[in-house]
């Protein structure tokens, strides 16, 4: 992958003692806001359905990853090689159904040997509940429907009153994750179209 080369080959040199000031001066704290950044990015290029701009952002994300693996070089920690080696036997474990002999009879059975297989590799026997894990920076949107779908998944039954507002909030992304939608992406193109149609009306009252 000639252009893969090339790419890194203009990493080394931002990154070497006399390259870009800025970019010498990042740390694994300070790249934080620029992975959520440049991940809004995508999730709003891929909402505008332009293959340009997708292009662009996911060749920014992807440089993200490799701009951490040059600040951790640097500190002697891992390499761009570690990333991508450890990513792809994770993949081969994960998918015993594809590189192994486990047999499946559809997408839902794959999620569960996934995440068994996960629950195996991370030997996480500090975790008591089957909400352990759910990442804690993540909108509360997205983490109420992670939360739910755990529930599901434990066979609890969610209890919801009609009557509190928090509860029917839930009780949405209940029903979202019910037919596999994701709520937060389902409320921001619903927020989109509202703020398309207003600005609209606002150019037309000029």
């Amino acid at each position: 992958m000639t252009a893969f080369k090339e790419l890194l080959e203009v990493s080394e040199i931002l990154n070497s003692p006399n390259g870009c000031a800025w970019d010498n001066k990042q740390t694994f704290l300070t790249l934080q806001p620029c992975v959520i950044e440049e991940a809004h990015e995508l999730i709003e290029a891929v909402d505008e359905d332009e293959d340009q701009k997708i292009i662009e952002e996911l060749g920014d994300l992807f440089y993200i990853v490799i701009f951490y693996c040059k600040v951790a070089e640097k500190l002697g920690r891992f390499t761009l090689d570690d990333v991508i080696l450890m990513e792809k036997e994770k993949l081969i474990r994960r998918h015993p159904h594809i590189f192994g002999d486990v047999q499946v009879k559809d997408a839902e059975e794959v999620v569960k040997n996934w995440e068994r297989i996960k629950k195996e590799e991370k030997n996480h026997s500090d975790r008591k509940s089957a909400l352990d894990g759910i990442p804690k920076t993540l909108s509360l949107l997205i983490k109420a429907q992670k939360v739910i779908k755990r529930l599901k998944r434990a066979d609890f039954s969610v209890e919801l009153d009609s009557q509190d507002i928090g509860d029917q909030f839930l009780a949405l992304i209940k029903k979202a994750e019910e037919q596999d939608i994701d709520a937060e992406s389902a409320l921001r193109r619903a927020l989109q179209k509202q703020e398309t149609d207003f600005r609209a009306r606002e150019n037309n009252l000029e």
